[in-house]
């Protein structure tokens, strides 16, 4: 059986996770905003930090849309190959900033694509974990291609929607995991709703 959380635990790391265009740096910003925590992390610059430091040959090397091509043919399974293969080299990372944050009893928030519950399981009852996703992918296709009006204001969403499918595959398995772990899952296609249900979802866990 896996994870079920906990809330009876003080928590310091909000632990979102999400695949491009559904909200998380967004959503971070309105949790960090309301609750005045300072540490916003994302998983896109700590990706580039192992850049780096890491043989260009390495599957890092390449986007997480392309990391299939190490597999051979493009295919569901060899997509969430190197989905799980970039994770599993990230999450080693991404635990010991969650380890860090408890020890230190400092909140941080850390939102990620590289969200498969089972890689964290020495920590997840160390965090407050939510996944945001938009269920409906012609809407999810929308907001990728709109977000540099709000975030990402250099980098163009017309280059990520074109993979949306191979981003989809990895939401659904990181959906799939986080429900046999008990994890929160919001949509995010109604974005007041969603961050109105993630204030309410992180209060209840602070006892605010």
């Amino acid at each position: 059986m896996g994870y079920m959380v906990d809330h009876s635990m003080k928590r310091y790391c909000i632990f979102i996770g999400g695949v491009p265009g559904v909200g998380k740096s967004s959503i971070s910003a309105e949790i960090a905003s309301h609750f005045k925590i300072g540490n916003v992390l994302s998983g896109d610059y700590l990706r580039e930090f192992y850049r780096a430091y890491d043989n260009a040959t390495n599957i890092m090397g390449t986007s997480v849309y392309d990391a299939w091509k190490k597999y051979g043919e493009k295919n569901r399974e060899n997509i969430l190959k190197g989905f799980r293969e970039q994770s599993s080299i990230m999450s080693p990372g991404i635990t010991r900033i969650i380890k860090r944050s408890s020890k230190n009893g400092e909140m941080v928030i850390m939102e990620t694509l590289y969200f498969l519950p089972s890689l964290y399981s020495s920590v997840l009852e160390e965090t407050i974990p939510l996944y945001l996703f938009v269920k409906d992918g012609d809407i999810h296709a929308s907001k990728l291609n709109e977000r540099t009006k709000y975030t990402h204001f250099r980098s163009p969403g017309e280059r990520l929607s074109s993979h949306l499918n191979e981003y989809r595959i990895m939401m659904e398995e990181s959906i799939s995991e986080c429900k046999d772990h008990g994890i929160r899952i919001i949509d995010t296609t109604d974005y007041n709703y969603a961050v109105n249900d993630s204030l309410r979802y992180i209060g209840d866990f602070l006892e605010l």
